[in-house]
């Protein structure tokens, strides 16, 4: 009687296809679960910070003093902070996530996965994204009810709160790749996404402006989702809404492309 000896299964390349979904996935719950470990600087830190902000409108400038009579001020106020609370935490999930990375030596998990450079663009991404709608949601469901505000048109308001977050999704991978200490991160958050998010009708109507700040507000991209989003909220707008989604989509996919050019290349992987 012969003793058949256990012999493990011949070693074989696995073929994922022409998409690793299963990798995809799994990097995309991953971004995700990162975004939002920490509760409270991922939820209800800016929860506060954008109910204080709309408490020092209210409290700072009155009814009265509000120059716009289409619509009210808290209802101006509140969507902008939505948003803006939507778009940071897509920018920083992905630029802080990258630059961690980076810094502890963990790059190579994600060099070394066997993932194309548009999975890992794609999975990464669309995490930050959702990371950044969550946030929104929470700042949402605190501020909207406070402004009063019911939204008229919540398919409208998804679409450019989404083009939004996949837009600064993507930008947080070229600033986490540029970056190589926190300093550069502060630098990109501080000079290349505040000026420009504020600098976008946020606090203030655009038709309000001198005819060069009216230009100068036309050249930037958030204004064109911000506009958007508080026409889904409140039904006022003073862009073009088709314009708008076009010129985000365009944008999302030069982003999207220039990109994966970049982890493609391997461009700073090392800190």
């Amino acid at each position: 009687m012969s003793i058949e000896l256990f012999s493990p299964p011949a070693l074989r390349v696995r073929r994922f296809g022409r998409v690793n979904w299963v990798g995809l996935a799994a990097l995309y719950r991953r971004q995700v679960a990162r975004a939002l470990k920490d509760t409270i600087d991922g939820l209800l830190g800016p929860v506060m910070t954008n109910l204080l902000f709309l408490a020092v409108f209210r409290l700072s400038l009155g009814p009265s003093e509000w120059p716009m009579a289409e619509i009210p001020l808290m209802s101006f106020v509140a969507p902008a902070l939505v948003l803006f609370a939507v778009a940071e935490r897509a920018l920083t999930a992905t630029s802080a996530a990258i630059l961690f990375d980076k810094q502890v030596g963990a790059m190579v998990d994600l060099t070394m996965a066997p993932l194309t450079s548009w999975e890992r663009v794609v999975g990464q991404a669309a995490g930050a994204a959702t990371a950044g709608l969550m946030t929104g949601g929470a700042v949402a469901i605190v501020l909207l009810p406070i402004a009063g505000v019911v939204p008229a048109s919540p398919l409208t308001a998804l679409f450019f709160a989404a083009a939004i977050a996949l837009l600064f999704g993507l930008l947080g991978i070229a600033v986490g790749l540029w970056s190589t200490r926190w300093d550069h991160f502060t630098l990109a958050h501080s000079f290349l996404f505040i000026p420009p998010a504020y600098f976008s009708g946020m606090f203030y109507p655009v038709e309000r402006l001198p005819e060069i700040g009216q230009r100068l507000v036309a050249l930037n991209p958030f204004f064109y989702g911000l506009d958007g989003f508080r026409r889904g909220v409140t039904g006022w707008g003073e862009a073009e809404p088709l314009f708008a989604a076009g010129l985000l989509l365009a944008l999302i996919l030069a982003t999207a492309f220039a990109v994966r050019l970049l982890v493609r290349s391997g461009y700073r992987v090392k800190a």
